[in-house]
């Protein structure tokens, strides 16, 4: 009875400790499967994360490229609001460089947080900490290239900044120069009008010999005729005064209408090139049409019809 008693025990216990051996194993097995799990989950992240990466990467290129294409363009002169849209473009893309550079530093430090994870997950995975140590050097590449590119492009900018102010200076002194020729040719053109206008002006007057030879247009010169008796001879004084006269532009004022009365010429203006409105025994009335200005008023600026 009592091997009996023993017996039984000692099956008992068989299935006890057989039960908990395998309880502990299940246990085991489950604790396994959570950790496959958890590193397969680090892996899928970190190969986000290097996908991620790259293609900072690759922006990053492809904003350095653009970058260059700006800055290798020769500055022309240009108008303030060019320079600043020009400059304005490569601030936006400066800022977007920033702004990889940036995500690929947020990058870099979610692999270290998976590298710590992994780490404690699977401390025996040796060739999962090699590849996370792996990418974590290719991706401390790729931000010192950026860096570096970076760098280089702020230099290259601020060299055209400065050739770009030298530029600016250029503009304001041609700007300043062209002021200044404004200023000449404004002047010179003042001048060659007044010297145009003084050219065209010319003059007449019309009147008895008395009525000239009072006003100081006419002279007297020589002798008379007859001792005591008679008029002397009159000439057109050497010395005009233009307010004795009536001014008229000798190209646009081809009429001259004169006072009613019978007159001649009592100056050197040969009559051929001009009309007169009227004639009375061979004298002019009424007026004279300029026909040829140029000719007519050559042999001088002062016309002086002498009335009968």
């Amino acid at each position: 009875m009592r091997k009996l008693l023993l017996g039984a025990l000692a099956a008992f216990s068989l299935v006890s400790c057989d039960t908990k051996a395998k309880e502990q194993l299940s246990s085991l097995q489950h604790s396994d499967s959570l950790r496959r799990d958890s590193l397969m989950a680090v892996k899928n992240e970190l190969l986000n994360d290097m996908l991620m990466s790259t293609q900072f990467v690759n922006d990053i290129n492809a904003e350095i490229a653009k970058a260059r294409s700006l800055a290798s363009s020769k500055p022309k002169l240009q108008r303030a609001s060019e320079t600043a849209d020009l400059k304005a473009e490569r601030d936006s893309v400066m800022s977007r460089i920033h702004e990889l550079v940036a995500r690929l530093d947020s990058t870099e430090s979610r692999l270290a947080t998976t590298r710590s994870r992994a780490a404690s997950l699977a401390k025996k995975d040796d060739a999962l900490l090699a590849q996370i140590t792996a990418y974590e050097k290719t991706i401390g590449e790729f931000r010192a290239t950026a860096e570096r590119q970076r760098a280089e492009m702020q230099g290259i900018i601020d060299e055209q900044g400065v050739q770009i102010a030298g530029l600016k200076g250029k503009v304001d002194t041609v700007t300043k120069a062209n002021v200044t020729l404004a200023g000449q040719r404004a002047a010179l053109t003042d001048t060659v009008s007044d010297l145009t206008r003084q050219l065209n002006t010319v003059y007449w007057t019309s009147g008895t010999r008395d009525e000239l030879v009072k006003r100081g247009v006419l002279v007297e010169e020589g002798r008379k005729p007859f001792l005591i008796v008679g008029d002397r001879h009159t000439a057109p004084a050497r010395q005009m005064d233009p307010s004795k006269f009536t001014q008229v532009d000798r190209l646009r004022d081809r009429q001259i209408a004169i006072p009613e009365g019978e007159y001649t010429i009592a100056s050197r203006h040969d009559g051929a090139f001009a009309t007169p409105y009227g004639t009375k025994d061979g004298h002019i009335t009424g007026g004279l049409r300029i026909d040829q200005p140029e000719q007519f008023w050559a042999s001088g600026k002062y016309l002086i019809l002498l009335k009968k």
